[in-house]
């Protein structure tokens, strides 16, 4: 009875181990740094959240200009595409066509953002916001 329970106990241990690795290999995962964090999109808003600080340097950002804006709601239209780094701050967007409430998002500090040239928003900036940004035609 013995060696029938360790023989058992053996071939438990072993399909345990040969379950985590098939499991292991059908399901990697990476842990996604800071630095090379892959930009998502919401309704058309690229959105880049914690971009290293040489991507900063790479956009350019210490020489944009800067803007500030305490907490306030008000609509807005892009005139040109801006990309805009925010150095404080939150945000709640809903752009124009996505008129649910579950389709407000939010933006705020470490966050590369691109707004499309002609995109229609209204922003609820509910921490005081400072950003620099860049216009493009």
């Amino acid at each position: 009875m013995g060696n029938h329970f360790l023989t058992f106990s053996l071939l438990l241990v072993i399909v345990c181990v040969c379950v985590s690795i098939i499991t292991t290999k059908l399901n990697p995962t990476k842990t996604v740094s800071p630095s090379d964090s892959i930009p998502i999109e919401i309704h058309g808003v690229k959105i880049l959240r914690q971009p290293s600080d040489s991507k900063l340097a790479q956009l350019g950002v210490a020489s944009w200009p800067k803007w500030e804006g305490g907490p306030s709601k008000f609509p807005w239209t892009f005139k040109k595409t801006e990309t805009m780094y925010f150095v404080e701050g939150k945000i709640k967007v809903s752009v124009e066509g996505y008129d649910r409430e579950e389709d407000v998002f939010e933006i705020g500090k470490g966050n590369v953002v691109v707004f499309p040239k002609d995109m229609k928003v209204v922003w609820e900036i509910t921490e005081a916001v400072v950003k620099h940004y860049s216009l493009e035609d």
